[in-house]
């Protein structure tokens, strides 16, 4: 079995060849996201789980060995642990590309936010899925950007003048009887 850089070997023998879905808390999961292990034929059959651990993250690259199936079964194949990130930080998972190409579903990029870019270019760090050894090995930041999926939603808090009090009346058109037919 092969390490994936980065990583302690309790993650690996806790998790390794597990059900992520039965080993990673719910209220510890983060982000999921498939991931295509031949753009050509895209399939749902490989997926990345970012999980929250307290003092670090753990990205796991995660395969469904029933294809196909009514009921898919997963298993975590590859995991790297990744530090806390900044305050102005944020994860991308799936949605970097190099230039003008396409998404690289296998990558995933540590990035600084900024609410007004579409796509982020400041990248800090990034690591990409090898299916051929089944590890996550460092990705090249150079030239690397990073789809922004809230752009454009107004994220400014509401007015004072939109939050009223529990206490307040509701409006009639809440409060009226539905017309008898």
């Amino acid at each position: 079995m092969l390490l994936a850089c980065g990583c302690v070997s309790r993650d690996v023998a806790r998790y390794m060849g597990q059900d992520p879905h039965l080993v990673f808390p719910a209220e510890q999961l983060v982000d999921q996201s498939l991931m295509q292990m031949d753009d050509v034929h895209p399939g749902a059959d490989w997926g990345l789980s970012l999980v929250w651990e307290g003092d670090h993250y753990l990205l796991s690259a995660d395969q469904n060995i029933n294809p196909g199936a009514v009921t898919q079964t997963w298993r975590v194949r590859a995991l790297q642990r990744i530090t806390l990130l900044d305050y102005d930080q944020m994860f991308a998972l799936g949605s970097c590309k190099q230039g003008d190409g396409p998404l690289l579903s296998r990558v995933v990029a540590v990035v600084n936010y900024d609410h007004s870019q579409q796509w982020f270019d400041a990248v800090r760090e990034a690591w990409a899925f090898d299916p051929v050894h089944t590890v996550f090995v460092p990705y090249p930041t150079q030239g690397l950007r990073c789809l922004n999926r809230l752009y454009g939603a107004d994220l400014t808090p509401p007015s004072p003048f939109i939050l009223m009090s529990a206490t307040s009346a509701a409006p009639a058109a809440a409060t009226a009887k539905p017309p008898t037919p």
